[in-house]
């Protein structure tokens, strides 16, 4: 695939405090990324910088094979920022129509509201909207030019189930279609799930770039759950194990070494029922990392 982005050594600052430190990355065609880290980490300067709002002051940076903030990046480029357009006395089919103006290979207005199940609201006012329908409205402003690389900012802030579970499916969508996804969000468990590679930023750096999968790997903690009779003793010097604790008969076993401990397991088992083995969510992890953990 090829690479849509390429930064190599990015360093910003705003006056005297450092916000991004030597950072670089390759971010490729149809990746969906998931950009996380604590507030303050720099992901919306980054953001920033992808856009063009800000100059780089040093490094190198790339999007589409040019300087970011040029009107041909503009053009290929869709983003939904936190907080939205609200603007008295507007429609969403208005709305949709100024923006769709824009773009050279702008989607048609009424074929998105479609596709977005926004019909039903095209005719109303935006500032008469709630929280969750002004966020699927924005997120049709960052589609309505038919992007290939899309920046979402805490996207699903104040839709409802239905809303985030259409969304996501729409991101799938996109995906098949060749796009690339930049998403930063504090809803890890979405990240999770959509994201094919993590960008954890700690600092200004990244402190993890890959697949939740081998994040997983780096981060080997395993939760073991079953009811037995046995003591917990029993299992406090098995491999892996890091801690026992028992309620009533039910023991839970911490393991940095998931295979090994379940392994070891296998002489108790017809002594142990309703067994469970969980590992560490991404929203598990990212507070062991984020608190230097593991490196």
């Amino acid at each position: 695939m090829a690479a849509l982005i390429e930064a190599n050594d990015i360093e910003f600052s705003y006056g005297k405090q450092a916000v991004l430190k030597g950072l670089s990355l390759t971010i490729k065609q149809g990746e969906i990324i998931g950009l996380i880290g604590e507030n303050g980490a720099g992901k919306t300067t980054l953001l920033n910088l992808l856009l063009g709002v800000h100059p780089i002051q040093q490094g190198q940076l790339t999007v589409f094979g040019q300087q970011p903030g040029t009107t041909a990046t503009h053009q290929r480029i869709g983003s939904m920022l936190q907080g939205d357009l609200v603007l008295r006395g507007v429609t969403v089919k208005d709305l949709l129509t100024l923006a769709a103006a824009r773009y050279d290979q702008a989607v048609a207005p009424v074929e998105l509201m479609a596709t977005l199940d926004l019909t039903k609201l095209a005719n109303q006012k935006i500032a008469t909207l709630s929280g969750g329908q002004q966020r699927r409205v924005t997120f049709a402003l960052a589609l309505i030019g038919n992007p290939d690389l899309l920046f979402l900012d805490e996207p699903t802030v104040g839709m409802d189930t239905n809303a985030q579970q259409a969304f996501w499916q729409r991101i799938k969508k996109l995906k098949a279609q060749g796009k690339t996804v930049i998403i930063t969000s504090h809803y890890l468990p979405e990240i999770q799930n959509v994201a094919d590679r993590i960008l954890l930023l700690q600092g200004g750096q990244l402190i993890f770039q890959g697949t939740f999968q081998a994040l997983q790997q780096q981060y080997q903690q395993v939760e073991i759950t079953c009811q037995t009779e046995l003591p917990a003793t029993t299992f406090t010097d098995l491999p892996g194990v890091t801690a026992v604790s028992q309620d009533v008969q039910t023991v839970h076993i911490s393991s940095e070494d998931g295979d090994a401990t379940l392994g070891a397991l296998t002489p108790f088992l017809s002594q142990l029922h309703q067994v469970t083995v969980s590992r560490e969510s991404l929203a598990d992890i990212f507070v062991h990392l984020t608190k230097g953990v593991i490196a």
